[in-house]
């Protein structure tokens, strides 16, 4: 199998629809909180806020195709010294095969070419692989976030 990386612009965004839905499945596969509920706006929604950010230069975006399809992607944010990884994943069937790092490289490539001094990101709670897949990288816990829903106990 033949992997190749793309970058994305704000006119070729919409290959993402098909990685956001899986994102949002695997989000709430491993995360006991979420009961179904990720992400919070609608996957179209979130593809409108990544088409704005790459119309506004603020993000970069990566695809990893397999025959045309793609497979794996990773968002990335820069804000004056600070980086952030928005999102990273990659399909079911094609983990395991060094795409995340490739996109890892490819993220750290523009943080370096940004003078990003500082990178963050989000695991979501019970994503283990996730987490440390980015420790083996590097990163070191630093912040825990809690959130609840409100309910409407009327």
């Amino acid at each position: 199998m033949e992997y190749q990386l793309q970058i994305l612009n704000a006119s070729t965004a919409a290959r993402l629809v098909p990685l956001y839905r899986e994102l949002a499945r695997h989000h709430n596969e491993v995360s006991e909180h979420f009961g179904g509920s990720f992400p919070g706006v609608p996957v179209e929604d979130q593809l409108c806020e990544c088409v704005k950010d790459l119309s506004d230069g603020k993000a970069r975006v990566a695809i990893i195709e397999e025959q045309g399809e793609p497979v794996a992607f990773c968002k990335v944010d820069v804000a004056g010294d600070r980086g952030y990884l928005d999102e990273l994943a990659v399909l079911p069937g094609h983990r395991g095969r060094g795409l995340g790092s490739q996109l890892m490289d490819w993220a750290d490539g523009v943080f370096r070419e940004c003078g990003v001094r500082q990178v963050e990101l989000r695991v979501v709670v019970g994503n283990d692989d996730a987490r440390r897949f980015y420790e083996r990288r590097g990163f070191l816990p630093s912040v825990l976030e809690m959130k609840r829903l409100q309910r409407d106990d009327r």
